[in-house]
C-alpha cells in the first residue's frame, strides 16, 4: 500500500514540475504559451468560408476529419509518435487544407494541444485558411532573424498554435537540414508531452525537402487528389519514402472511396 502511495505521489509531483515548466520563462520555445504568443480572434464562419471545417457543428464534412483525427491519434499513441507531416506527390493536392483540418481537429481533444508547421518554405500558405498575416514566419528563423518565440500565432482556436511560413526561399531543402531546423524539430516535440506537431510538407516529387526531413519527424500522411498524378509518379513517391512511417493515404476528390481514407498496411 505505502508504493503505491508513493508512486501516486511521485507522479503528482512530476506533473506539477511539467506543469511549472510549462508555464516558465526561459528558452524562446516556451513561449508556446497562449500568454506569449500572439493571438489572433478570428470568427468560426470565416474558418468555414476557408473550408476549415473540421470544427464546425453544421458541415457535414467535419466528421470525416474528426474520424480521420481519431483513427491517427490512436495509431500514433500506439507508437508513441509526436509529430505527423502531411505530405503528396506533387503541389495542389488538397494537402495544406487536409493538414488543417486536422490541426484543427486534434486541438478539440483535451488531452492534446496541437501545432501546425507550415514547412513548405518556398510555397507557404497555412495562414491563409487561418486568415492571418504573420509578420515573420519559419524562414526568419531559419535564418537567424526571429526566435520561435516571434513567430507562434494562437489563431483564436483553443489548444491550437500556427508556426507560420513567409515569403518564398529557393534553398530550402539546405535550410531544413541545417542544424537550427535540426533542433528545432526535436525541441517542437519534446517540450510538451500533450502536443501534436503537424507539419504541411512541401510536394514530394519537384525536390528534396521532405526526404532530408524525412529522419526528425515520426510518421506520414499521404494526400493524393485522384485523377491528378499517373501511375507512375505515385509509385515514384511512395517509393522514395519507403522508409518513413507512412500510416495511411487520403484520396482527395474521390468519387470512387467512400471513406477517402486508406490506412497503411506497412
Amino acid at each position: 500500500l505505502m508504493s503505491r502511495i508513493h508512486r501516486a505521489l511521485e507522479k503528482a509531483r512530476e506533473k506539477r514540475q511539467e506543469h511549472k515548466r510549462s508555464v516558465g520563462k526561459g528558452s524562446p520555445l516556451e513561449k508556446i504559451v497562449y500568454t506569449d504568443s500572439q493571438v489572433v480572434p478570428i470568427c468560426h464562419k470565416e474558418l468555414e468560408k476557408n473550408r476549415v471545417v473540421s470544427r464546425s457543428a453544421h458541415d457535414p464534412r467535419s466528421q470525416l476529419f474528426r474520424t480521420l483525427r481519431t483513427t491517427i491519434l490512436k495509431k500514433m499513441r500506439s507508437h508513441d509518435w509526436r509529430s505527423i507531416g502531411i505530405i503528396s506527390p506533387s503541389p495542389g493536392e488538397g494537402k495544406s487544407l487536409v493538414a488543417s483540418n486536422l490541426a484543427a481537429a486534434i486541438a478539440m481533444e483535451v488531452n492534446y494541444t496541437a501545432l501546425l508547421v507550415d514547412m513548405d518554405l518556398r510555397n507557404p500558405g497555412i495562414s491563409n485558411y487561418f486568415a492571418v498575416e504573420p509578420k515573420l514566419g519559419l524562414s526568419d528563423y531559419l535564418q537567424g532573424d526571429a526566435e520561435i518565440g516571434d513567430l507562434l500565432i494562437n489563431p483564436g482556436v483553443d489548444r491550437l498554435l500556427l508556426l507560420p511560413g513567409r515569403g518564398s526561399l529557393d534553398n530550402s531543402s539546405e535550410l531544413i537540414a541545417s542544424p537550427r531546423m535540426v533542433s528545432l524539430f526535436h525541441e517542437l516535440t519534446q517540450r510538451y508531452k500533450s502536443r501534436i506537431v503537424i507539419y504541411d510538407m512541401p510536394a514530394i516529387l519537384p525536390r528534396d525537402d521532405v526526404l532530408t526531413a524525412l529522419n526528425h519527424v515520426d510518421c506520414f500522411l499521404m494526400v493524393i487528389e485522384e485523377g491528378r498524378n499517373s501511375e507512375a509518379d505515385i509509385r515514384k513517391a511512395m517509393q522514395s519514402m519507403q522508409n518513413a512511417n507512412i500510416i495511411g493515404t487520403v484520396v482527395n476528390k474521390s468519387q470512387t472511396v467512400e471513406s477517402g481514407y486508406m490506412p497503411s498496411q506497412a
